[in-house]
Formats: C-alpha cells, structure tokens, sequence
C-alpha cells in the first residue's frame, strides 16, 4: 500500500473530491428517498441507484488508494448495500435509506478528521456494519425476491448478463481504452484509479485490464491499462479526460462497430516464454522486435520483467523473458512469428488459463433466513456543520484565457496612459494610478495561480538518466537541486523537451566509459547535475556534468566537414564563438548515429525552444574536466515589463529583465582596444556594440550616446541606441510560423496607440551567425 507521505501531494486533490461525493451521494440519495415515497419510474430509480453505486465505489478506491483503509471498508460497506439494491437482494426502504445516511455521516466525520489531522480518528462503525450486515443477511422484502432463493451460480450468471446488454449500443458506444503512461511516471496507481473514475462518471466501465481489484489497491506498477467503456460521450471527450493526467504519454480509442468481433470468449490468453543463447548479441533490439510481433496480432497484457527492461536487454536469469498474450490468432500463428528471429534458441507458447474475477461476492456467499433488522437508534438533532471545499478544480485552458484579457487590459491601459499624458488631466492620472495597481495585483493573482512546480518536469529525469547510463554501460551520479521553485505552466511545458536533450547529451557524449575515467584519474562514477535556482525575476537552470568537455578544435572540424563553416571563418573564430557552433542546425559530434544522440538533432532545437520562451542558453566548457549548460528563463512569458529604445526611426521592446543597467556614454568613458570600441565602468571593460550595427543600418558618428548593459553568458556588453524612451508592460505576441526564424526577434507587441514593436531578443543577435 502506498504510504501516506507518498499521497501527501495528492491530499487535497483527495478531500476534495470526497466531499463532491458526498455532497453527490447525499443529494442522490434524498431524491431517491423522494421517489420511494412519491413513486416514480423505475428507470429513473434504477439510474440514480447506479449512481449511489459509482459514487460509493469510487469513494473507496480512492481513499484505499490513499492509504485511509477504514474510511474505504466503510464507502466499501455502503457500496454493498447499493450492489445488493441494484441486484433486487434487498428492498429500498425508508430504513435502508436512514442507514446510508448514517454512514455518510461516519464518513464526513472521517474527511474532517484527515483534513484536520491526517487521520480517520476514532469514529465508531461497528454499529453501523452490524445493521448493514442484518440487511444484507436477509433484510426486508427478501421473501418477495426468487432471485435470492436460486443457487449462486445463477445469480451470478445473470449478473454477468449486464455487459452484454450494454455493449448491443443500447446505451451507447463502447470504446476499448489503452492508456499509456510513462515508464518514469510515479505513483501510476494513483493516476489509473483516478482515470478509471472519471471514467465511470461518464460511461459504464465494463471490464479493465489489470482488474479493478489492482487498480483500486493502488499498487499498480504497470505502464499500460485498458478499459472497455459504453458512453454516449464522443471519444474525443474520453481522450481529452484521459490525457489532462500529467503522467499519460498516449491514449488510443478504438469504437466497436456493428461488425464486433464477437464475444470475449473468442479471445485467448498465452503464456509466452522467449530463450536466448547466452552470449546472443543484441538481446535488446531483438526482443523489441519479438514485442512489435505479438502486438500485431493482439494485446500484450503483462511481461515479466517489465516492459522497459525486455527492451534494454535485462532478461530473466540473462536470457529469457515471458510475456501474456491477448489474442484471436491461433498458437500457430505465434510460433511462427517468434521463428522468424534468428537468435532465439528456444520458446514456449502455452494457452494461459483466464482468470475469474467476481466483485462483492463475500456478502452473498452466506444466505440466513430473512428476519427484519432492528430499529435504529433516532439520532439527537443537532445543528448541522457545513463543510464546504476550497479546492476548486480548473481546466488550465480558463486560466489561458483570462491572462489573454488581462493581456489586452494592459494594452488598453497603456491607451488610456498615452492619453492621459497628452490631456494632462490630475484626476486622470490618479485613477490609472490606482487602475495600473489593481491590475498589477489581478495579474499577479493569476500567475500565482499558473504556477507550478517545476519538480513536475525535473522527477521524470532520475529514472530516464540511469536507464541511458546503463544502457550505455557507464555509471553516472544524477543530482538534482531546486525542484521546488516554481515556474509559469506554460515555461514548465516546453522546459522538458529542453532538458531531455541536455541529460541525453552529458551522458552520451559527455560522461565516459568507466575505465577510461580511471585511467584520466576521474572518479569511476560520473557526475550529472540538475539545479534550477531562483534569480530576481528569472529562473536559473543549470546542467552540468564532469565529463570530457567540448573540444572548440574538434567542434571546427566538424563543422568545416558538413559545410556549415569555411576553413577560414573557422581560423577566425575563438574558442568561445567556436563552441556555440554546436547550436547549428544539422550540427552534432556524434562518431556514430545511435538512438541517444547523433542524428544532428539536438542542441539547435534546445536553441529555439529557449528562444521561444524569451530566454537564453550560455555554455561553459573545459577539456577533460566536463561542461556546463546554463538557461535563462523568466518565470513567466505572458507579461513582462520592457523598456522602449529608438534606433533611427522605429521603436522596439527590450525585456527589463535582459537589462544590467542603463547608462549614457560620453568620451570620458569611451576607449579604444585593439581598434574596437569599449566603455570602462567602474574598472569592468566592457565591449560597445551599436544596435545600429547588429541591424546592419549606417552608424550614427556621435560623441555621446545612450546604452544598454546587457549580461553575454559570461561577459556584459553595452548596446548603443538613439535615444531610451521609457518603460512600459508589453504583452508578447508569437510572430508566427512564417517569422519564428528570424534572429534576434523574441516576438512582437502591441503599444496602446495600436502600433506593433518588434521585441529584441539580445542573446540571438549578440551571437552572431553562428549562434542565433
């Protein structure tokens, strides 16, 4: 059972979908209790007991699944006496009625306990199973149902009539669900229960694969579900609800038409053990290979070892794996897709015997003569406490769209800043002062709200990195810092691909073979590092390993041989301007092709997808002591502030958080070194470049000038401008598919006269060709 301290970050996710089920079941139950009396359809009886039913049911998965097994026994009793409604054991009556309530009472009082304390507490059930068990053991009404008379056999197989009932379309479509998570993916028990609730809340789960018992107990360690679902809903709804889990990496949803392949029965399961000779290479590959067979011809259900292992060579006892086989094909059909791979020395297929797995069956195995239950005790009134959630759950899409209003807001107010300045009016100024600081707070508000930790990206990394280095026979420390800063939802989504890139390429090109560190006196074990700090307004990420560093020499070869540079541009570089060859696009050091790394895809899309979020990336290396990747990125990318500078006759936007420090350069501080312009400030020389330049426009001979002191990776420069205008929130606007290529632009913004600046990207132009 997974421990309460692991749950812990899912606790309020869990109270409050308690208390929308029992706020649900306590409404369903008191309309139910109105339909008794009143009388009413029984169709709708029927669907409101279904509901009781699910809501009762989920309640239990979900509190077992957080370790809370007496709040789970007592939902798991209440879902009984509803399974035996449902069945027509047991009659609805007002007493059966008070007794549900009462036990959801027992439960409420469990809820406010764990919130207050983190436990169930001492509530007393015994009172409430014993009258339970009286109606379950023979309640009223039982002498009115045959049913109860007929053997168990029977009951059950009427039971097992239902699905069939639901997949003839009646009620819906049915849809056979896989579910993929991530093989990283932690506490995948928690997030299949969950999926499987959500999708009881939308449709009749008829069968799930692992069964439900499985699921439920949250002890679930397997990297693929399935579930066959009758809704009404599209599968496009299912999807999208299957998919809003973090931890899901695919879904596919296949309809059942009117040509179903038949019943069930017609599927079998084998048992398939695959052996190779010892010294067989590429154990691995093969059985990948071995793997895409039988999914071809049917459903893989379990494999031992896991998935993840097979395909990384890890056998059983090093030379044989098995795996269950879900399929319509015959036994011949297996044998001879599994002959056809050369270095397997032996297989077994046998026909697995399916298991049968009845639910809730223990209350009904005992039968007792019928005999009324007792009167329950009247409980003493008393003034009710309403308890109401504070969790409210939020598509992140409504958050997107209302910082998009807030965006135009800002837009709007820059407008009515402009006008205000123009009409000069005191009364004016005063109310956008106060305008400009309530929505400061509203949109602080709402990034609050966006934030997330970014330990949600960086807990996928561990297992990925040590599965890389075993997979290339090299043993690697992985260390990781800051995960819990956080960072804007939408920075926290492209961050990932960024760093799988990163963690790929230190273990792959940068870390070496143990031997080979040993014999360079490094420790045997490699370094990774992970760490995100926190710096004003940015997010710091670092990647750094003790690996063999990059050679600039080697980086020039490589890069004259696939034509990206000329013999005498690459005389001309330095070490450093050479090194940030390797963000080229179709650049890549790489020996040899493998699936890790060296397919010449790699650090140009780390390149634009940083770019893309207004950031930038330095690298810092040394030879044969390792390298180090710094991201720079701002916490959020919605709204920023920026600071306005003409350069001839346009306006553009340079991001506050670019800028050092601004200064006015006059000949006092203007040097010359080496034919090149410098400013010395405060005894820090610093290189002058004009914006002027950079856009390839005429440069203006001025003696004084504004500029910019911007950070270059490790050195600062000073960017000469026309003139600095002032400081303004700009909301940033993609510039498309079309223009995403241009360098030095981070994209556009729109000033509140409605005219578009350009926002400068200052990394993308200070690096050059080679770089941007």
């Amino acid at each position: 059972m997974v421990t309460l301290e692991d749950m812990s970050q899912y606790l309020d996710e869990f109270l409050a979908d308690a208390r929308d089920r029992i706020d649900s079941l306590s409404n369903a139950i008191l309309t139910l209790e109105k339909i008794v009396k009143e009388g009413g359809s029984e169709e709708e009886k029927a669907e409101l007991i279904n509901q009781i039913f699910r809501d009762a049911h989920t309640l239990k998965g979900t509190a077992a699944t957080m370790g809370f097994m007496k709040l789970s026994e007592t939902a798991h009793k209440m879902e009984n006496l509803f399974d035996a409604i449902r069945n027509s054991q047991i009659e609805l009556t007002p007493e059966v009625v008070d007794l549900v309530l009462d036990f959801l009472d027992a439960i409420e009082a469990m809820v406010n306990n764990i919130e207050e304390s983190g436990s169930e507490g001492d509530i007393d059930v015994s009172d409430l199973f014993r009258r339970a068990d009286e109606f379950l053991q023979g309640g009223k009404g039982a002498e009115k149902k045959p049913e109860e008379e007929k053997p168990k056999e029977e009951v059950e197989a009427k039971e097992e009539e239902k699905p069939e009932k639901v997949e003839e379309g009646v009620e819906g479509k049915v849809y056979h669900i896989k579910v993929y998570f991530q093989k990283d993916a932690p506490l995948k028990g928690v997030r299949a229960f969950l999926i499987l609730s959500d999708l009881e809340e939308r449709g009749e789960v008829i069968w799930t694969n692992p069964g439900r018992d499985v699921i439920e107990s949250g002890n679930l360690d397997k990297d693929v579900i399935e579930f066959k679902v009758s809704s009404d809903l599209p599968k496009e709804e299912l999807e999208k609800v299957i998919t809003r889990h973090p931890e899901v990496e695919k879904v596919e949803i296949i309809e059942e038409g009117e040509e179903e392949k038949g019943p069930e029965g017609e599927e079998k399961e084998y048992l398939i053990r695959v052996y190779f000779s010892p010294d067989a290479p590429l154990k691995g590959p093969r059985s990948y290979l071995i793997l895409q067979d039988l999914e071809s011809i049917g459903d893989i259900v379990q494999t031992n070892p896991n998935r993840g292992d097979i395909e990384n060579g890890n056998l059983l006892e090093g030379k044989f794996f098995e795996v269950v086989l879900r399929t319509k094909e015959d036994k011949s059909k297996i044998v001879q897709l599994i002959k056809k791979h050369p270095d397997v020395e032996n297989f077994v297929v046998t026909e697995a015997e399916a298991e049968e797995k009845q639910e809730k069956k223990e209350e009904k195995a005992e039968e007792k003569k019928p005999q009324p239950p007792k009167q329950p005790k009247k409980p003493v009134i008393e003034t009710p406490r309403v308890k109401i959630s504070r969790i409210i759950k939020i598509d992140v899409g409504h958050l997107d769209k209302l910082m998009n209003l807030v965006g135009e807001l800002v837009i709007t107010k820059g407008r009515l800043e402009q006008i205000g300045e123009r009409l000069g009016d005191r009364e004016l100024f005063e109310a956008l002062s106060t305008l400009s600081r309530l929505l400061t707070e509203l949109q602080d508000e709402i990034m609050e709200m966006r934030l997330t930790p970014i330990a949600e990206v960086f807990n996928k990394f561990p297992r990925m990195v040590r599965d890389l280095a075993r997979k290339m026979g090299k043993e690697v420390e992985f260390v990781m810092e800051g995960a819990d800063i956080e960072v804007d939802r939408t920075i926290l989504e492209k961050l990932g691909d960024a760093l799988v890139h990163l963690l790929r390429n230190a273990v792959d090109h940068g870390i070496e073979p143990p031997e080979e560190r040993v014999k360079l006196g490094k420790p045997r074990v490699g370094r990774v590092e992970l760490i995100a700090k926190r710096e004003k307004n940015h997010v710091v990420i670092i990647v750094r390993d003790d690996g063999r560093g990059i050679d600039p020499e080697k980086v020039k070869k490589k890069a004259i041989e696939r034509g990206l540079i000329t013999p005498e541009e690459a005389a001309s570089l330095s070490d450093e301007e050479a090194i940030n060859l390797i963000f080229l696009p179709g650049f890549s050091t790489a020996e040899k092709v493998t699936d890790v790394s060296g397919r010449g895809v790699g650090m140009d899309v780390v390149k634009e997808v940083v770019k893309s979020m207004n950031g930038s990336i330095s690298v810092q290396t040394e030879v044969g002591k390792g390298t180090t990747f710094i991201l720079k990125l701002p916490i959020s990318m919605a709204i920023i502030q920026a600071l306005l500078i003409r350069v001839m006759d346009e306006t553009y936007a340079i991001p506050i958080n670019n800028i050092l420090e601004t200064i006015e350069v006059d000949p006092s501080i203007l040097k010359t070194i080496g034919g090149k312009p410098v400013i010395v400030l405060r005894g820090e020389i610093i290189p002058v470049v004009m914006l002027h330049e950079l856009f390839g426009l005429p440069t203006p001979q001025v003696e004084r000038f504004p500029a910019i002191i911007v950070d270059h990776g490790a050195q600062k420069v000073a960017i000469g401008v026309d003139e600095l205008l002032h400081k303004r929130d700009i909301v940033i606007k993609s510039l498309g598919k079309f223009l995403s290529n241009v360098r030095g632009f981070a994209g556009a913004t729109i000033l509140g006269d409605g005219s578009v600046v350009l926002i400068i990207d200052i990394g993308g132009l200070l690096g050059g060709g080679y770089s941007g």
